[in-house]
């Protein structure tokens, strides 16, 4: 029997924790899962990232916006040949988004250029990290959390970052983004993670105790404690909130895989349940399912509701639109389906 149950952070952790339904369908039956359906554009923010970087490496200069906008549109082909969909209207508007936030105005956008001319690794492969973790996974033994990371050196252009991370609780790992400024120092190493997102997400919380996660498996492959993490909200307008900078030390690094590890084994016991009883799942997020049916799905989720494939005769979705009878679980509604 296998011991090792293997999780991504992204396609496990995360979705479990948005809709623990949702995600069990996808694993279990192969419906399309929230990240094939509306995650295009941050697929693409995260190649365009990795290839801009690879060929600053290569050539020592920058690409210009017109070899973006071709790499863009090549890899919008791979990923729509792999049924990966855009939440938006049409190719050339999603295109444009990306292009826009990566190289405003036809011109490079100042903290991309310090990210791409200082990044030493990126999309470093957590697959093979060196320490598999023990634990009670419901019949498991031992996870293997896989996951992807970026690694970034301020090697010429140290960045200052307008906004940290304050934590209100630390037990509990919850915090909020604030007003501070830190200013980064040659040779710092430093985490990053590119959302296409704004910094006003809900998932705030999660995202930081994703990449403190990602700092300790990093340790724990090269020796090395990354002095912060950073989030880079790719779609956020406003320059001052754009980045947010994370303090790291050993003590919040392990509960953040602590708590990672708790949130392994709440999957592991949706896993079983659905094994037993599909419907016995409930959707809606799971730091809500103390609230009652039809309470249990915010702002974040509702995005995911609307086009879940699963979604017609989802007791919890039903309940929050008030009406079997609602266009988005009508199965006549040909314009919708």
């Amino acid at each position: 029997m296998n011991e090792v149950i293997e999780v991504s952070y992204t396609g496990d952790i995360l979705a479990h924790r948005r809709c623990g339904r949702a995600w069990a369908y996808e694993k279990y039956v192969g419906s399309s899962p929230y990240e094939q359906v509306q995650a295009m554009e941050g697929r693409l923010v995260h190649h365009a990232m990795e290839w801009l970087a690879r060929r600053y490496r290569e050539a020592g200069e920058l690409p210009t916006a017109s070899e973006l906008h071709d790499q863009l549109e090549h890899y919008f082909g791979v990923l729509w040949a792999r049924g990966v969909r855009t939440a938006f209207v049409s190719k050339a508007d999603t295109l444009s988004r990306v292009q826009k936030n990566l190289f405003p105005s036809r011109k490079i956008d100042r903290v991309v250029k310090a990210v791409v001319t200082g990044a030493v690794h990126t999309e470093y492969e957590l697959r093979s990290v060196r320490k598999v973790i023990q634990g009670d996974f419901g019949g498991k033994t031992k996870m293997l959390l896989t996951g992807v990371l970026d690694v970034v050196v301020q090697q010429q252009e140290p960045l200052t970052y307008q906004r940290s991370w304050e934590w209100t609780s630390i037990p509990q790992l919850v915090g909020r983004s604030v007003k501070s400024r830190v200013l980064a120092r040659a040779e710092e190493v430093e985490i990053w993670d590119y959302k296409a997102t704004r910094s006003s997400t809900s998932l705030c919380n999660d995202y930081v105790r994703q990449l403190l996660t990602y700092a300790f498996l990093y340790r724990e492959r090269t020796g090395t404690l990354p002095v912060r993490c950073v989030l880079f909200f790719v779609n956020e307008e406003s320059a001052a909130t754009r980045l947010l900078a994370i303090k790291m030390d050993e003590g919040i690094a392990q509960q953040a895989v602590d708590w990672t590890v708790a949130q392994a084994k709440e999957l592991r016991k949706s896993a079983l349940l659905f094994e037993q009883k599909p419907t016995s799942v409930r959707g809606g997020a799971l730091h809500l399912q103390d609230k009652p049916v039809g309470k249990r799905i915010d702002t974040e989720l509702k995005k995911q509701c609307t086009t879940c494939g699963f979604r017609f005769d989802c007791e919890e979705y039903r309940s929050h639109l008030g009406s079997a009878n609602h266009p988005d679980i009508r199965l006549d509604n040909v314009n919708k389906n």
